[in-house]
Order: structure tokens, then C-alpha cells, then sequence
């Protein structure tokens, strides 16, 4: 799935881990579909004229594009999870960070985010609002884009042409209240059972939206598929990441490191309540320094992050704790 992967060995239990259910950031471009998918593949991509839309994998994004305006003549491009998340999860966290390269026309709700359940990967109707937790659209101006929430007909700043940018979706299908960080941000936001909020960049879109559209009822896996639909419009549109992870941050022992946090090759958290930041120091196994820089996510909870991406093998980190006292942990990458 990445170039590296960091797992940290660590002495309590996996269970103290968030689970990723999805996580690509296109480092490799083959073997990304599977009907049974790892936690790195699409479960299918489905083009339904490739002959006028199709997809690419490059090197570091997903190149999606269409040649004809509307979807009846132009057709449609489905990224899909269609493979259920296991374990069926209660709470979602999910980033997406693309761009459109052009825009040749305008185009309302161009492309369609899902999360729901049973999605069909044969059937290319619509799903039903009996199958939706939510859903948000990508919508094309002549020379710009901008996210809407279809819930609350709420709207981003338009997002000129080429421009980065992530999108940030935090779904609660849980019977308690979410409490979860923007990356980069300390403080701490909550999502009510049943809403979801989604964010473009730091600017909120739609924050408290209810989710379960129309006269859709519960149903404990309203979070196990996603879908990513391109059925309108003209251009190319790229999709540099996608992370879907649990929504809920478990807590940490004290002294204890974070679990693997695999957003890139060259990133880990550690729990920092107990640490003295300016005494870490990440060491090869040659014994070399490597340099890092660092930034906090959460109270008590700090990213650790490298230049580059990091050669496999096994790295220390050490640190003193706050009585001075020298400690450190193995770090292995894959």
C-alpha cells in the first residue's frame, strides 16, 4: 500500500489501536482492486463506457476522467468499497485529498461520495436512500469546484482549478457522542450520534448534518461501504489519498506509543503526555540520526514525521521521560 509502512512495536495491546479500513496513497500502481481487499485496495472499478471515461493509476494519484458531459452518453467511473469494513464500524474518520486538473464545464453534484451499506457493484442506478448514512458531491464550475453537503444544501468556497485540497468527513452511526481533532488542531470537536461533519481544508461545509436521508432507518452497518461515483461533467479529476480509519480515539497508556499511523512512509505518533519532546532522538540501526520534525494532533498525542520516507529496517527512538529518566522503543519499517 505505501512505500513504507511504520509499525511500532509496542508492549500493550493492538486493541488500544484505532482501525483503518482503508488507506491509499497510490505509492504503487498495481494490483489496488480486489473483490476480497486488503486494507489498501478498492473492492472494484467499474466503468460503465471506457471507451469516453476511464481511470489511471499513476504514481502518487488516481486519475479520473471524462470526455462527455453527461452520464446517459458519457459514462460513469465507480471507485468502490463494496466488500464490507469488518468490523462493522460505529464511527468513521475519512480524508480525501484530490484536486481537478481541468473543468471544461459547468456540472451539478459531478461526482458523489457515499457511505452506506449494500452498495451494488452490477447495479449502476443510484442506491437508495434506504442504503445511505451520507453522502456530499463534487460540483463543477467553469474554472473552479466546490463540495457540497446535499443534506443541508450547504456549500465551500469555490476551489480554483489544480488546487489541493482534503477533504474531511467524521460520521457517528454510534448511540454515543464522537469526540474527534482536525489534524493540526488542538482543539477537540464532537459529532452527535446519528450527524456527521464534513470539512474542506480547516473550512467546515456542514458541522452537526443529519445523517440516514430521507426515510432511510438504522442499521449498525450504515458505515461499511464507501463509493466514490464521477457521473457528470467534463474533466480530469485526481486523487492523491484516501484514509477511512475509526472515528473514535481510544486512549492511551501512559508512556506508551501511539499505534501505527499509516498516513505516509515516513510518519508515527507517540503518546507525549509522559515525554519530553526535546529529548527525542530517532536513531538508525547503523546508528545514524535521522532527522525528524514534530507536530501535535491531539492532547497528549504528537506526529513525528521524516523528510523523506524511511528504508526498511529497524529504528530507535529515544527520549527521557519527564523524572529525566532515559527510555526508548523500536520503530520497524517494512
Amino acid at each position: 500500500m505505501q512505500k513504507a509502512l511504520i509499525a511500532v512495536l509496542f508492549a500493550f495491546s493492538a486493541s488500544n489501536a484505532q482501525t483503518v479500513y482503508f488507506h491509499q496513497d497510490f505509492e504503487k500502481t498495481t494490483a489496488l482492486v480486489n473483490p476480497q481487499p486488503d486494507t489498501g485496495q478498492f473492492s472494484h472499478m467499474i466503468l460503465t463506457a471506457p471507451e469516453l471515461s476511464y481511470h489511471k493509476f499513476h504514481k502518487g494519484y488516481l486519475k479520473l476522467v471524462r470526455s462527455q458531459q453527461d452520464s446517459a452518453t458519457g459514462g460513469i467511473i465507480r471507485a468502490m468499497r463494496a466488500t464490507p469494513f469488518q468490523p462493522a464500524p460505529k464511527t468513521l474518520f475519512v480524508q480525501i485529498t484530490m484536486s481537478a486538473e481541468s473543468v471544461q464545464a459547468n456540472a451539478v453534484n459531478a461526482i458523489y461520495l457515499y457511505l452506506g451499506e449494500n452498495f451494488d457493484p452490477v447495479n449502476n442506478s443510484f442506491p437508495g436512500n434506504d442504503l445511505m448514512f451520507s453522502k456530499c458531491t463534487v460540483n463543477f464550475l467553469k474554472d473552479s469546484i466546490y463540495i457540497k453537503d446535499p443534506e443541508t444544501q450547504r456549500t465551500s468556497q469555490s476551489i480554483p482549478v489544480k488546487k489541493r485540497i482534503t477533504l474531511t468527513w467524521v460520521l457517528n452511526n454510534s448511540n454515543s457522542m464522537l469526540n474527534y481533532q482536525m489534524p493540526g488542531e488542538l482543539e477537540e470537536r464532537v459529532v452527535s450520534s446519528g450527524t456527521y461533519d464534513l470539512w474542506v481544508d480547516n473550512e467546515p461545509v456542514a458541522l452537526g448534518s443529519t445523517a440516514y436521508p430521507g426515510n432511510s432507518e438504522f442499521s449498525p452497518g450504515k458505515l461499511s461501504n464507501f463509493e466514490l461515483r464521477f457521473r457528470n461533467g467534463l474533466g480530469e479529476i485526481r486523487i492523491y489519498d484516501i484514509l477511512i480509519r475509526e472515528g473514535e480515539q481510544r486512549s492511551l497508556p501512559a508512556g506508551a506509543v501511539a499505534m501505527p499511523n499509516p498516513v505516509t512512509g515516513n510518519t508515527f505518533a507517540v503518546s507525549t503526555d509522559f515525554v519530553d519532546l526535546n529529548t527525542l532522538q530517532l536513531v538508525s540501526s547503523s546508528g545514524t540520526k535521522v532527522p525528524f520534525k514534530t507536530r501535535p494532533l491531539q492532547k497528549g498525542l504528537s506526529e513525528i514525521f521524516t523528510s523523506g520516507y524511511l528504508a526498511p529496517g529497524v529504528y530507535i527512538l529515544n527520549y527521557q521521560d519527564l523524572q529525566s529518566r532515559r527510555r526508548n522503543f523500536k520503530i520497524l519499517v517494512q
